[in-house]
């Protein structure tokens, strides 16, 4: 397999590619907001032990940033000497997601220090993904012309087409991810062929966008109605075979006489919408801050010579102007200090103007 990770760097944020045999299997994002506030997978940390839960056969661990880590006991039940107030050395194995805390482990590790405190920091976002994914090849995107910005705005979408006609409607809540298989029409006089080649079709193309948006947990696909059991089968057999290329550990079940599918994926990490968004599906306004970033230093590369003035919706310029990912410093070391915010008013959300003058 030719595999890829393609990385690109802009001031607030990083961002990277996984791309297998050409195609955008998984995106990944590194934000400055998030350093010193999210323990990240891989990270060792002096922990102090708030409370154990002997129902969970687990401890709550204080990692001085984030959520509380979730550090389970295992077969071998609690430690000794592990206590409430304990310090304990322990390894992030799984990021935080929602409103759930990352996992921990045990390290065999002599540490001595203040506790909470980090002890071993990750390497950056392209050699965690280096490490995940040794055979691949590290590229700079925009050398490799890989457009990641278009990527991500097409894993963001509820509706997705599928080869052959018809389209994925995709839609997460707070329990599960809902995928329907719409026809747009197709099946409805059709026969039993047309619906079963379609589900058949829709296969890939779900298993892609569940490793394109990163999306864990439970997932519930309603397929075009099929009565035969071996139709039913062969739906399966198509899911299970696409699902081989993910990396993730997955569970899935029989499709039920209703057309329903249902899977469970590991979770590896946050899904892309947690991380674009603020709910409801929108944008998130350190989401809409960052693009306006990216164009702002994209002009800047257009207009070498030019004054710049970055126009945007107040709600973004606000966030802009609180600077707390220390974003003016680090534009000025790439652009020179030639720029300049402006808010501007009745203007929606995601506005984004840049002005260049002499």
């Amino acid at each position: 397999m030719n595999r890829q990770i393609a990385v690109e760097e802009w001031v607030g944020e990083t961002r990277a590619a996984i791309i297998e045999n050409g195609q955008i299997v998984e995106l990944h994002f590194d934000r400055w907001s998030e350093q010193g506030q999210r323990a990240f997978a891989g990270e060792l940390y002096l922990g102090r032990v708030k409370k154990i839960e002997g129902a969970l056969n687990a401890a709550f661990v204080d990692l001085g940033r984030g959520e509380p880590g979730f550090l389970p006991f295992g077969k071998a039940g609690r430690p000794s000497g592990l206590h409430e107030g304990a310090a304990v050395v322990v390894r992030v194995i799984r990021e935080a997601f929602g409103e759930k805390g990352p996992t921990l482990a045990l390290a065999e590790r002599d540490v001595s220090g203040d506790a909470p405190e980090l002890i071993e920091a990750d390497a950056n976002l392209a050699e965690r993904l280096l490490r995940r994914y040794p055979e691949a090849e590290a590229v700079w995107a925009d050398e490799a012309g890989i457009d990641i910005s278009t990527a991500i705005e097409a894993a963001m979408a509820t509706r997705v087409p599928i080869p052959g006609g018809g389209a994925l409607i995709i839609e997460p809540t707070s329990a599960l991810t809902a995928i329907d298989i719409d026809s747009a029409g197709r099946t409805a006089n059709a026969g039993r062929k047309l619906a079963l080649d379609l589900n058949v079709a829709a296969m890939p193309e779900i298993a892609r966008q569940i490793r394109l948006r990163g999306i864990g947990g439970n997932v519930v696909m309603d397929c075009l109605h099929l009565r035969a059991q071996p139709d039913r089968k062969a739906v399966e057999g198509a899911l299970k075979r696409a699902l081989k290329a993910d990396p993730a550990r997955m569970d899935v079940l029989p499709m039920s006489p209703f057309g329903l599918i249902e899977l469970v994926r590991q979770r590896t990490g946050r899904a892309i919408a947690e991380v674009l968004n603020a709910g409801q599906g929108e944008a998130s306004t350190e989401t809409l801050a960052l693009a306006a970033l990216r164009r702002l230093e994209r002009e800047a590369v257009a207009n070498r010579a030019s004054q710049l003035t970055l126009r945007t919706s107040p709600e973004t310029a606000l966030c802009l102007e609180a600077d707390a990912m220390g974003w003016r410093a680090a534009m000025t070391d790439r652009i020179g200090p030639r720029f300049a915010l402006e808010s501007r008013q009745d203007v929606p959300c995601d506005f984004v103007e840049v002005v260049a003058s002499k």
